[in-house]
């Protein structure tokens, strides 16, 4: 017998009722994207550059969240990161969903990793098409800068060692293939940084929240 799992999205007040997971508890987080993480994606119209993430998870004690009567304070947290360059996204945004789990307590996860369990394993499935829209509407709205065009000459430049490495093997087919690829990659990196700037420069809906910016933070 096999459950599959609806979520809904989570943004730090919600209450969700949802079947009890069969997976231990973990803590809600926020999104946090440094301007040097970025990965290039093949979307319908094209390849472009998409902003990547990492996790601050909301737990006392640790990366300098504090304990409160209330529970974990991130907010210090969040304003010594978004001062070293990085954005952390606001919950509002709505890429948090959590479950209810078997064990009490709930488990935090994108809203796009979508679980089912089969007895008592779960699997997850990511939804990326729909996380890639969201990721590139995060850049179109103004949320998250496009790439600097220093920070993508130096994903070309580790492509480029990568090919000069190659070279010298180029007179075997299959070696040669590969270089070939290199380079049409090589091609596809600048021509996504040139279509996100396009996109930057065409009208935009306003944002209904700003990101959070150097020096502050949204609690």
């Amino acid at each position: 017998m096999s459950t599959t799992f609806t979520p809904s999205a989570w943004t730090g007040t919600r209450q969700q009722t949802a079947p009890s997971l069969n997976i231990k508890p973990n803590a809600p987080f926020y999104l946090l994207h440094s301007p040097f993480q970025w990965e290039l994606v093949e979307m319908s119209a094209g390849h472009i550059w998409l902003p990547q993430f990492g996790q601050l998870y909301e737990i006392a004690g640790v990366n300098g969240i504090e304990e409160t009567p209330q529970g974990p304070d991130s907010r210090v947290a969040r304003m010594k990161l978004a001062e070293s360059g990085q954005t952390v996204l606001d919950r509002e945004y709505g890429y948090i969903t959590r479950y209810e789990t078997k064990y009490g307590g709930y488990y935090y996860t994108m809203k796009w990793d979508l679980p089912k369990q089969i007895g008592k394993k779960v699997f997850w499935n990511t939804d990326t098409a729909e996380y890639n829209k969201w990721r590139l509407s995060l850049v179109t709205m103004g949320v998250i800068d496009p790439p600097e065009i220093e920070v993508i000459h130096a994903k070309v430049n580790i492509l480029d060692r990568k090919i000069d490495r190659k070279l010298k093997f180029q007179h075997i087919p299959e070696v040669k293939k590969e270089i070939d690829d290199l380079y049409a990659l090589r091609k596809q990196m600048q021509a996504a940084y040139d279509s996100i700037h396009e996109l930057e420069s065409e009208p935009e809906p306003t944002p209904t929240k700003k990101r959070t910016k150097k020096g502050g933070t949204n609690a």
